[in-house]
């Protein structure tokens, strides 16, 4: 095998045919994931002989020859019927299959056009993501392709056999990361595979990702489900079982990481964004936290990679979401995926001071006024500063937006104002943050 080349090949769990393999200088330039050799079979039918079936099947007609000597056919035109026929599978005729946009964000560009759900996919279509930017391919059989922000996907094949509906998809990529969740193939000569310049996956059925890197031309993949085969040149063999990775650097696979736990991510954000905090996982460089729409994450809404366990986003829409946490070892191998539903529900308060004249006294007027919440109900505290555990004033629950006190005494106080408001079967509350008083001696 040349320098940086490696294969992989994956089955489905239990009892199942395994893709072929081949030494490639280059996989993800293969024209064909046909191997030589490889054939078709076909059953023949009353009214057939090799030259209409030639006509009907072959990309060249003439091949007919090579379909007679490889059968010992005596006469083209007489074949029994019920006999098998073998066919190369290099000689057979394809048609396109087209994949489509099932659903996108931010700047994505299918073959240099802005992206549009349904927009077709074919071959030599390449998807291109910005920054912040994500997109979900469908194709024909449920199968889905997902890239996240600033990644590159080229579609090199994604064709059916004409004789026997056998798939061919493959899909390069150019730079940064890609995943898929493939439909299992019962069809042995059907495939599935990612490729970058060094390395090619080849799925039958499983949940996996890959990626590659353009600066170290490091490839990685990692095994959600299913079970994947890796050589490479300078080591043995791998199989990599679910919830295993490697990379074109690594002797041997290596167990993910397990999913970063979420505190709290189950309750509401009510805040003007969204904050998440992750418990550390022992051995994890960064953190990866996306948004999505869908728990399948078919909609992926916003991104971000930290190296501290937690994650902030801008503002969402108040909604259902789902928030999916990974985090990334030493290897730059993305572990298991953690997915939490939360509650968006924007509760920010506007808080003011009003003070007059009320006779020989004064009038303190505490106003506020919540934006996003629906038919809120607010607690008002005001103590004096340094005894906020002690509030010398404390009223609620009150369903109007203001609060009037006569005359404080001279000094420094702080005071706040809790929302609550219910969502679903749930009650939600929230303190506001202090907001500083001092009152003066003179009037």
């Amino acid at each position: 095998m040349t320098a940086g080349a490696l294969i992989l090949l994956a089955t489905i769990s239990g009892p199942a045919a395994i893709a072929e393999t081949r030494t490639v200088q280059n996989p993800a330039r293969q024209s064909s994931g046909k191997a030589s050799g490889e054939t078709v079979r076909y059953q023949v039918q009353r009214g057939d002989n090799l030259f209409r079936l030639a006509t009907l099947y072959l990309i060249r007609p003439e091949d007919y020859r090579t379909v007679q000597r490889l059968n010992r056919v005596a006469d083209p035109l007489r074949l029994p019927i019920g006999m098998i026929l073998l066919f190369p599978r290099e000689l057979l005729k394809h048609e396109p299959v087209r994949g489509a946009v099932h659903s996108y964000s931010g700047a994505v560009r299918i073959g240099g056009r802005p992206a549009s759900v349904g927009m077709g996919v074919s071959e030599g279509t390449l998807i291109e993501t910005g920054q912040k930017s994500f997109v979900t391919l469908k194709l024909p059989d449920d199968s889905s392709i997902a890239l996240p922000s600033q990644s590159a996907v080229r579609v090199q094949r994604l064709r059916r056999a004409v004789l026997g509906n056998h798939l061919e998809r493959l899909f390069e990529i150019e730079r940064g990361r890609a995943s898929a969740t493939v439909t299992p193939m019962t069809d042995p000569l059907s495939d599935f595979r990612f490729a970058t310049p060094g390395a090619i996956t080849s799925v039958r059925g499983t949940r996996f990702r890959m990626s590659y890197d353009t600066n170290g031309g490091q490839a990685t993949s990692e095994v959600l489900e299913g079970k994947v085969g890796f050589a490479a040149e300078a080591h043995d063999a791998q199989t990599l079982p679910a919830g295993f990775g490697t990379t074109s650097e690594l002797p041997a696979p290596v167990a993910l990481l397990d999913a970063p736990q979420l505190a709290g991510a189950d309750g509401v954000q009510s805040g003007d964004d969204i904050r998440f905090a992750l418990q550390p996982v022992p051995g994890a460089k960064a953190y990866r936290v996306q948004i999505g729409a869908d728990a399948a994450f078919l909609s992926v809404l916003d991104e971000t990679l930290t190296a501290a366990p937690e994650a902030h986003f801008g503002s969402l829409p108040d909604g259902t979401y789902f928030v999916r946490a990974t985090a990334i070892d030493g290897n730059d191998l993305e572990g298991k995926p953690g997915i939490t539903r939360f509650e968006r529900r924007l509760d920010r308060i506007e808080m003011g001071l009003e003070v007059t004249p009320a006779g020989y006294s004064r009038q303190f007027r505490f106003w506020w006024q919540a934006h996003g919440a629906a038919n809120p109900q607010f607690r008002f505290q005001l103590a004096k500063a340094g005894k906020e555990a002690k509030p010398m004033i404390e009223q609620g629950p009150l369903s109007g937006n203001d609060l009037i006190v006569i005359d404080l005494p001279p000094g420094s106080y702080r005071w706040r104002i809790m929302t609550s408001q219910i969502i679903g079967a749930q009650t939600v509350s929230r303190w506001s943050d202090y907001s500083d008083l001092r009152v003066e001696s003179g009037w």
